[in-house]
Order: C-alpha cells, then sequence, then structure tokens
C-alpha cells in the first residue's frame, strides 16, 4: 500500500541526525487507560529515539492525552467514525476527515492498538494511503465478517503472545504476523519505606498478608471466582486483606459490574476484607506493596500485570488462559490455576501464605525469568524491526 509521503529508496538509519524519522500515529480505541493504553504508552517512550510518535486519542481521553504529553509524546484528538456500509457515504466522511489528521502529522504508519482501534479507523488509514499495523492483544478465535473487512487492509499484525497468534481467526502468511512481547522494567530499588505508606493509606493492620490484583473491574476479569477464594482463604488466614487496583467508577459498565462484585462480595461476608483502589497513577508503588499477586481472569492476551509483578518479585496465581501461558512456568516461577476454579486458587494463595520460605523463592524466579525475557532492548529491536520490515514490504 502506498504511503502519503515521498519515501526514501531505503529505510532511514535512525542513529543518522540527516534522516528523517519515521512517523507512526497510534490510533487509541479507547478513553478508559487499560492494557492497550498502558502498552502503547511504554512502546511510544521505549522507541522514542527511532520513531516519531503521535498519539491518536478519542476527545474524552484527557487523563490518557496527558500521560502521553509528560513522556514527550505528541498527541492529537479524533472523532471515532461509526463503520457503517448502510450509511457508508457518512462513515466515508468521518474517515476521511481522520485521514486528513493523519495526513497532516506527516504519518507513514497508522499502528492500531487493538482490534477494535483498527475496525473504527482502517478506512481513515487507507484513505491517508500509509502503512497499516495492527496490535492484537487477545485470543481472538471468531471474527465478524465486518471485523475481517476492517482487518483486509492491515499490512502487518503484531500479537502479544503466542496464544494470540495461534488463536487469530484469519490465516496470515508469517511475513504479516510476528508475536513481540512488551518489555517489563525490572526494579532493585528499595521499596520498603515505600510499601509502610501504601499499606498505612490503606489501612492495611500490620502483620497482615496484602493479595493483590491490578485489573480494572470489567466483565473479562474474573473477580467472581477470586471472591469465591477469597471466602475460603480468609477462613483459615482472617487477617488476610485483598487489594484491587483498577478503574470501576469511570466506565458505565465497570461501575455496574462493580456494584455486582460488592453485592457478592456482601454475600459472603467478606466485603471488609476487600479495598478498592479505583485507578492509580502509582501501580508500581501498589503492587510493591503487595504480598502475593493474582490475575483471575476469564481470557488474556498476555497478562501484562503479570510480568510487572514478577519484576518485583512477587510470587504470582494467575488463570490458565491465554498468554499467561507463555509467561508462568507453575512450580518455578508461579502458579496457575484452571479456570473459574476457585478452590485451586485458594489452595495456591494459602500455600504462598503459610510458606514464606517458598513465597521467596517464587518471586525471585519470576524476577529472573522477565529480566532475562522481556528486556527493554529485546523490545526495541523487535518493533524497529517491525516497522522498518512493513515500510520495505
Amino acid at each position: 500500500m502506498p504511503s502519503s509521503l515521498a519515501k526514501a529508496e531505503t529505510i532511514p538509519d535512525c542513529t543518522k541526525p540527516s534522516f528523517r524519522k519515521i512517523t507512526v500515529a497510534h490510533l487509541m480505541p479507547s478513553s478508559v487507560i487499560g492494557g492497550a493504553e498502558t502498552a502503547t504508552l511504554r512502546m511510544t517512550a521505549a522507541t522514542a529515539s527511532q520513531f516519531r510518535h503521535v498519539a491518536v486519542c478519542p476527545p474524552e481521553a484527557v487523563a490518557l492525552r496527558q500521560l502521553f504529553e509528560q513522556q514527550g509524546t505528541e498527541t492529537l484528538a479524533y472523532a471515532a467514525p461509526t463503520p457503517s456500509l448502510r450509511h457508508f457515504v457518512r462513515f466515508y466522511k468521518e474517515s476521511l476527515t481522520i485521514a486528513h489528521t493523519i495526513q497532516a502529522v506527516g504519518a507513514d504508519i497508522v499502528h492500531f492498538a487493538d482490534k477494535f482501534a483498527a475496525y473504527r479507523g482502517s478506512l481513515a488509514a487507507v484513505l491517508a494511503r500509509t502503512r497499516l499495523v495492527c496490535h492484537i492483544r487477545l485470543s481472538h478465535p471468531h471474527l465478524t465478517w465486518r471485523d475481517r473487512l476492517s482487518l483486509w487492509p492491515v499490512d502487518s499484525f503484531i500479537f502479544v503472545s503466542k496464544d494470540a497468534r495461534k488463536t487469530f481467526h484469519l490465516s496470515l502468511p508469517d511475513k504479516k504476523a510476528r508475536v513481540i512481547y512488551d518489555a517489563i522494567e525490572v526494579s532493585d530499588a528499595d521499596m520498603t519505606e515505600s510499601t509502610v505508606a501504601v499499606r498505612r493509606e490503606l489501612g492495611v493492620p500490620a502483620g497482615s498478608i496484602l493479595v493483590g490484583m491490578v485489573a480494572r473491574v470489567a466483565p473479562q476479569k474474573d473477580f467472581f471466582t477470586l471472591a469465591a477464594a477469597a471466602a475460603q482463604v480468609l477462613r483459615k488466614h482472617p487477617d488476610t486483606r485483598f487489594l484491587v487496583v483498577g478503574e470501576h467508577s469511570v466506565v458505565e459498565s465497570h461501575r455496574n459490574h462493580y456494584e455486582q462484585v460488592l453485592r457478592r462480595l456482601n454475600e459472603l461476608g467478606i466485603a471488609d476484607r476487600f479495598i478498592f483502589t479505583g485507578h492509580r497513577d502509582d501501580v508500581p508503588r501498589l503492587i510493591a506493596a503487595m504480598d502475593i499477586a493474582v490475575l483471575c481472569t476469564h481470557r488474556e492476551g498476555f497478562g501484562l500485570v503479570v510480568a510487572e509483578s514478577m519484576a518485583y518479585r512477587k510470587p504470582v496465581i494467575a488463570t490458565a488462559v491465554g498468554g499467561v501461558l507463555d509467561i508462568i512456568q507453575p512450580g518455578v516461577n508461579g502458579y496457575l490455576h484452571q479456570h473459574g476454579d476457585s478452590e485451586e486458587l485458594a489452595r495456591a494463595i494459602v500455600s504462598l501464605i503459610e510458606h514464606p520460605d517458598h513465597r521467596k523463592r517464587i518471586g525471585d524466579a519470576g524476577y529472573e525469568h522477565v529480566r532475562n525475557s522481556y528486556s527493554r532492548q529485546i523490545f526495541v529491536e523487535d518493533i524497529t524491526k517491525a516497522y522498518s520490515d512493513v515500510m520495505r514490504n
């Protein structure tokens, strides 16, 4: 697919100041700061010296735009079109407006943060005559014909895990598909003082085990299995506290789900043992304050928070789904529980509570795995190659 700008005969060497950097416009699907948004923030920051990045966000995504701008990434607002064949003229005009915006910033590549962003914006990218790259962050074994139509012009797909690649509905040649794991920053900083402050802020009693889960309170996450497991854990260790870090009040569907989760916790009589923080900008501090990290979920493309928790030497227990299987070696660097199996999850939590030395060994093994497998250098090299390849093709 031709580009909107005159390209050099070869890909510019980003280390030479005489060459213009490739410009990548990142089309963001949502105003909520979730996994796709966090991963894009990290990607643009990590490759800022290699490429010029522009984050194209919904108008209401004020907080997201601020985060991009704080790290030095340019931002623009766009009104997402509503794909429709019945009202194609309207859809075309809306897409053309976005295409003009993309062309105005001199974009060589439009990088869709996820499949939904491509669904809304692929026509605009085609009209802007750019290369199209799409990140696939979840398992998509089934796609509607509308999804397939929107993904048809994509030049290159980036999958966050082997499972996401294997289960993708479309059959893709290897030259159009690659797996790139997100980069995880490991930290050896002493977080003792921060942990004391966080626990005091959250009202966690001294000596209590803190089990944490970082995830927005959305139906995709399996909070009901977590609740059932927590009830079993609390029968043996009543001083345990459960921390949930994630948005639950901005998006209506999240608010509704949060209310359902609270009702269930009250029915089980354990609501006073749960702490919900809502969205936080200091997630690393909160992870560092946990004793055990869990990810209880229905599906997961990669399981970014699993690797993030490992980076802080936290023993992790996660649902055996999707890309989580790429990260955890059961009994070596973490534990898995079968989907919906609250008893298995509870047993793993209780075991780690009762065996602090093993808890430390698992945490240390997870740290080493992340440091060796998800380095920033490998990630930057992989993203650079992905962009360079799509420009050559």
